[in-house]
C-alpha cells in the first residue's frame, strides 16, 4: 500500500488531475473514485478563476466524480469571500470572466467600472483585449485595494497549456511595478487553511495533490502537509531536474495510488 493511503484527507487540484478544461483524465477520476469509495475525506481546490464552484460542480459530475458544491473550494469564491469580510458590498472592477463575476456578485459585492472602484480583482479572461488591460491598468494606477485570485502562469487544457491569471499579473506588474496586495488562490495559505478547515483534519493527516510544483507543492508546502505531485497536467518528470521545491511523491496519475 502506498503511504499516502495512511492519510485520512486529500486536498485535490482538479485542472491537470482529475480533468484538462471540459475533458477528464480518466486516472486522475478512478483515483478520486477509489479514495472516496474507501472512505477518504477529499475537498477539491481549484485555482480556476473563470469557474464558480457551479461551473466545477458541473464539470466534476460530468466527469462522474460524486461530489457537492460543499466539498470545492475555488480561487473565484475564496476570492470574493475575503474582500466580503474586508468590506461588505464593496465596489470591484476586474478583468475576470463570468464564474468570477457570478462569485463577486453572489458575496454581495458591487460590479463597477473602473473609476468607481476600490478593489481591482484580476482573473484570467479567455476574452481578454486591449481595451481590458487598459481599464485594468487605469485601476491600477488609481491604488485601488489589488487583489489577485490566483498566480498561475499557466493552466492546462485539452490541446496543450494555455495563459493563466498570471498573464495579467506580469503585464500589469512590467507596465506599473505593482504586485498584488493579496494572492488568494495556491499556494497562498488563505485558500489552503479554508481548505483544511473543510476537511476538519490536522495537516499531518492531510496530503495536498496536484500537477504545478510552484503552485501546488509549494502550497501544501505552505501549510506543512505532505505533497503528491501527479505527471497528468503541466509538469513532466524532466522538470523536476534543478527544481527549488520538491514534491514528498510523484507519481504517474492519481491512480497510481493504488498500484504503488
Amino acid at each position: 500500500m502506498h503511504p499516502l493511503l495512511k492519510k485520512k484527507g486529500f486536498i485535490i487540484d482538479i485542472d491537470g488531475v482529475i480533468g484538462k478544461s471540459v475533458e477528464p483524465i480518466e486516472e486522475g477520476v478512478k483515483g478520486v473514485q477509489k479514495l472516496l469509495e474507501i472512505g477518504k475525506r477529499v475537498v477539491f481546490v481549484s485555482n480556476n478563476s473563470t469557474r464558480s464552484r457551479r461551473i466545477l460542480l458541473e464539470r466534476l459530475k460530468s466527469f462522474g466524480v460524486s461530489a457537492e458544491e460543499k466539498d470545492i473550494i475555488s480561487a473565484t469564491h475564496a476570492t470574493a469571500s475575503f474582500i466580503a469580510k474586508e468590506k461588505k458590498g464593496a465596489k470591484v472592477f476586474t478583468t475576470g470572466e463570468t464564474g468570477l463575476q457570478e462569485e463577486l456578485i453572489n458575496a454581495n459585492l458591487k460590479l463597477v467600472d473602473y473609476r468607481d472602484a476600490e478593489y481591482l480583482v484580476v482573473g484570467s479572461n479567455r476574452n481578454l483585449d486591449y481595451d481590458l488591460m487598459t481599464r485594468a491598468l487605469r485601476c491600477c494606477f488609481l491604488g485601488v485595494r489589488y487583489i489577485a485570485t490566483n498566480p498561475d502562469k499557466i493552466f492546462p487544457s485539452e490541446d496543450g497549456p494555455t495563459p493563466g491569471t498570471g498573464l495579467i499579473i506580469g503585464a500589469l506588474y512590467w507596465m506599473t511595478g505593482r504586485m498584488p496586495d493579496v494572492i488568494v488562490g495556491k499556494p497562498s495559505k488563505i485558500i489552503m487553511l479554508e481548505a483544511l478547515e473543510r476537511l476538519n483534519l490536522k495537516v499531518e493527516d492531510v496530503v495536498v495533490v496536484g500537477d504545478q510544483i510552484e503552485v501546488d507543492v509549494v502550497a501544501g508546502k505552505n501549510i506543512g502537509a505532505e505533497t503528491l505531485l501527479v505527471l497528468t497536467g503541466v509538469t513532466k518528470k524532466e522538470d523536476l531536474n534543478g527544481a527549488k521545491v520538491l514534491p514528498d511523491y510523484v507519481l504517474q496519475s492519481l491512480n497510481d495510488l493504488f498500484f504503488s
